[in-house]
């Protein structure tokens, strides 16, 4: 009997192991290196000194980050696993779309209410799930603020100056709330 309930107990810890969510210093470091780039482009904004090379740099890290985080938060919510492997994996397409197409189809969530996106298991727009536009945001914001930055870079107009900052900031706060859910499982 002690044999079958130490190889039970061997086999759940393994289980465990290849199941297991982040701890706490793996997600700070991720969250901190998200909030530390993204901080920088804040003070870009802030300064007007917008370096398009250096916030393309940025954003990358901020994508990485967020991804990573978006991953993890599927594994505490797993319901929400194939709308964030669906963010995820349209990153590289988001970034071809213009500002006003990102805000419609995914910040706004517009991409998942046409035919034959619903394939979710869940309804992205229903109170109970909202707060999966958390690890969403926390992606897409990085995205709108490369698209302000390239326009600001060309037309020096302040409002994509404006959006730049707003957007990162918005970003930093949805990290954020994504570190807290990922804190606490």
């Amino acid at each position: 009997m002690k044999k079958n309930t130490i190889l039970a107990f061997a086999i759940l810890l393994t289980a465990t192991a290849f199941t297991h969510a982040a701890d706490k210093a793996e997600i700070d470091t991720h969250c901190n290196n998200y909030r530390t780039a993204g901080k920088a482009i804040v003070e870009m904004a802030i300064n007007k000194k917008i370096d398009v090379a250096e916030v393309e740099k940025k954003v990358q890290i901020l994508l990485t980050e967020s991804s990573w985080g978006a991953t993890e938060y599927a594994k505490v919510h797993p319901k929400g696993e194939k709308l964030l492997k669906t963010i995820v994996d349209n990153i590289e397409a988001m970034k071809k779309l213009s500002f006003k197409d990102i805000e419609h189809e995914w910040h706004d969530l517009n991409h998942f209410t046409k035919s034959g996106s619903s394939d979710l298991g869940i309804d992205v727009k229903a109170e109970d799930n909202e707060h999966f536009t958390d690890p969403i945001h926390s992606i897409v914001h990085p995205i709108l603020v490369l698209k302000a930055a390239q326009t600001f870079a060309t037309s020096k107009d302040e409002a994509e100056l404006k959006a730049v900052k707003e957007e990162m900031e918005e970003g930093l706060e949805q990290m954020e709330k994504v570190r807290t859910v990922l804190s606490k499982k």
